[in-house]
């Protein structure tokens, strides 16, 4: 390499550099001349740590040699094999250790309905073999909260809207790019914010409206599927009605072909509800009135009875009445028969009664407190008391006569 001298602009000056300094040189150089190529891939090579191929153009012989890390390749969510033709973006670089010049790889996209097709198979064996198509999350009953990934531009997000049943539902919308392979990077940070939030919603619903396998191919991507798989909750995809289904609508755990499927699919979850609730309430109803219709027999049925029993009830009431009537005439009786006795009685008692006899001028004679019967009972100097009618007289017995 050769330097002009500043002071002589006639003398160029030798610069001797290494070699990995000249090629970083060379690299540095490079670096501005990254950007978009198209080709058919050859020699396509796969290992755990990087991705080799070459493209090569039709019908000439020129080849640029193409390698990129594995995991970027997972990344970029391509599937790719000879014979295809892609467009790739990269930056064009010289190996320091081996010297070779290739293109260092950032994104893949194929090119043309064929290559497009080739790439959703190879990805499509390669998620079934693993078995992200089989297992499928149930929608919960009664959707209520869902958040949305499409884009704002369109109808699509109205359409949703639109279906979607007047029940009190609260959407989170989050836009983003859906057209094309350049959608990717969006739709992951979307499925990422919903991921961080799940419990804050019932399902996630990813729509866009129909259209070609080019276009669709965001939806084909294999991060953009594994994202969908990860999901903590739900997901519907209405991504399209194209013949090749969309891997993401395969992985999601229910699919629709058009925004208005997708709101359809999400009031269904109310049918218990909406639809069966007038069956419930006319099976309420007519249980009901055969519920009330049993307890108007039973209640007619105990009437019955009620009234049988009442019949018997007055009838033994008028029976013991009769009864007691009876008994307390008999009583009535018994008490005129004993009235009568006692006045029988007491007119012998008032006949018999000390006191009268006393009125009448007679008295009693009390020797040591007791009536005095015989002359036998005293003797000369004992004290007498005699009872007379207003008092009594005490005496000395002092002369005793016998009668002749």
């Amino acid at each position: 390499m050769q330097i002009e001298d500043a002071k002589n602009t006639n003398q160029p000056v030798d610069i001797i550099l290494s070699v990995s300094e000249y090629l970083e040189r060379l690299n540095l150089a490079l670096g501005g001349e990254a950007g978009f190529v198209e080709g058919e891939i050859m020699g396509f090579k796969e290992s755990p740590q990087w991705v080799f191929f070459s493209l090569k153009d039709e019908g000439k012989d020129a080849v640029l040699p193409c390698g990129l890390l594995a995991h970027e390749y997972r990344r970029i969510g391509v599937r790719i094999e000879d014979g295809m033709r892609i467009k790739i973006f990269g930056n064009p670089r010289i190996t320091i250790k081996s010297g070779r010049f290739g293109m260092w790889v950032k994104s893949i996209e194929p090119v043309g309905e064929g290559s497009l097709k080739k790439a959703y198979e190879l990805l499509f064996k390669k998620l079934q073999l693993e078995g992200l198509f089989e297992r499928k999350w149930p929608l919960p009953e009664f959707i209520t909260r869902i958040g949305v990934i499409s884009s704002r531009d369109g109808v699509v997000l109205q359409d949703l809207r639109k279906n979607l049943a007047k029940l009190g539902l609260e959407i989170k919308f989050v836009h983003t790019q859906v057209e094309g392979a350049n959608a990717v990077p969006g739709i992951l940070r979307a499925l990422e914010h919903f991921a961080k939030c799940s419990n804050a919603y019932d399902v996630i619903v990813i729509i866009r409206g129909g259209g070609s396998l080019e276009s669709l191919q965001a939806f084909n991507n294999e991060e953009v599927a594994r994202a969908i798989y990860a999901m903590p909750i739900p997901v519907i995809a209405g991504i399209g009605h194209d013949v090749d289904v969309p891997l993401a609508a395969l992985v999601a755990d229910g699919m629709a072909s058009t925004p208005t499927a997708v709101a359809h699919m999400i009031n269904s979850t109310w049918d218990t509800l909406v639809l069966d609730l007038p069956n419930l309430a006319r099976d309420v109803e007519r249980g009901m009135t055969d519920v009330i219709a049993g307890m108007y027999q039973r209640i007619e049925l105990l009437q019955g009875r009620m009234h049988t029993y009442f019949t018997r009830l007055f009838r033994a009431f008028d029976l013991v009445a009769g009864r007691l009537r009876r008994s307390g005439e008999r009583v009535g009786e018994r008490i005129k028969a004993i009235r009568e006795y006692i006045l029988r009685t007491e007119s012998l008692l008032t006949l018999s009664d000390p006191v009268r006899n006393l009125k009448l001028g007679y008295s009693l004679t009390f020797l040591n407190g007791e009536v005095l019967k015989s002359k036998k009972d005293a003797k000369i100097g004992d004290k007498l008391e005699t009872r007379l009618s207003d008092g009594t007289v005490e005496s000395e017995i002092s002369i005793i006569r016998m009668n002749s």
